[in-house]
């Protein structure tokens, strides 16, 4: 192949998203919305009782949390859906032959630190996510979602929110959950194994930064996949905490 190669960075300058840029040529095409969510703004409460004023700001910042967890499993699940087609198209059309690197891993790698085998699971999940996406907001895992895969290739959209919602309505969103939907709803499951051991490998009640740098350094994607499990487990004792605490001053 002639002429000289671009790096990954100067290939996607070219290509950035924002002003100067034509709406058809730009990188990440902006959803219409008719409505932006309100953004919760802190407001002081009008009573000067101190108990009553702390029950407000506890209130308050109770709700700041939930919000922002909310935001973050959006954030998540659109991120999935921004991403899996285009990791698709590169590793499909081998495109990742045209920035000079020697394999999709390598790509993958040096344009945002995800390997192949991450890569192949935002793949694998993408059709499951988008067929979700107008019944949940909740942050979708690969592992989890694994059992609707085959559901969603073999008997499409619908059924994959069948699935959903008989599980949802269990209060079983869990692999074991999705997979007893499934099997309840009379669709044949066909599930892929995962040849790695899983990322809880990491004991999180053992885990430290210096242990998270360490796999960082020999295994990105379950560094990155520890990080995750220990901010969500994190993020659920917090709230199991406070509300004790608002139990307990109430």
């Amino acid at each position: 192949m002639g002429g000289t190669r671009t790096s990954i960075a100067e290939q996607f300058s070219r290509t950035a998203v924002g002003t100067g840029v034509a709406p058809e040529k730009q990188t990440v095409q902006p959803q219409r919305r008719e409505t932006e969510p309100e953004i919760p703004v802190f407001r002081a409460p009008a009573s000067q009782d101190r108990a009553e004023r702390l029950a407000h700001c506890q209130g308050a910042i109770t709700f700041a949390d939930a919000w922002a967890q909310a935001a973050t499993e959006g954030i998540q699940q659109q991120y999935l859906l921004m991403t899996s087609g285009a990791y698709e198209l590169v590793r499909e059309e081998r495109l990742w032959e045209d920035s000079g690197m020697a394999s999709f891993d390598a790509w993958g790698k040096a344009l945002n630190g995800h390997g192949a085998d991450y890569m192949n699971k935002v793949i694998r999940i993408g059709p499951v996510v988008r067929a979700l996406a107008p019944v949940t907001k909740r942050q979708l895992q690969e592992k989890p979602l694994r059992p609707l895969v085959s559901v969603q290739r073999d008997h499409g959209d619908e059924a994959t929110r069948a699935c959903w919602k008989e599980a949802e309505k269990a209060g079983e969103l869990t692999y074991q959950g999705f997979l007893k939907a499934a099997v309840k709803l009379g669709y044949k499951v066909e599930v892929e194994s995962d040849p790695r051991p899983p990322a809880a490998a990491i004991d999180p009640a053992k885990l430290s930064l210096t242990a998270l740098r360490r796999l960082g350094a020999s295994d990105p994607d379950r560094a990155f996949e520890a990080c995750g499990e220990l901010m969500r487990e994190l993020t659920a004792l917090k709230a199991e905490l406070s509300q004790r605490a608002l139990g307990q001053n109430g």
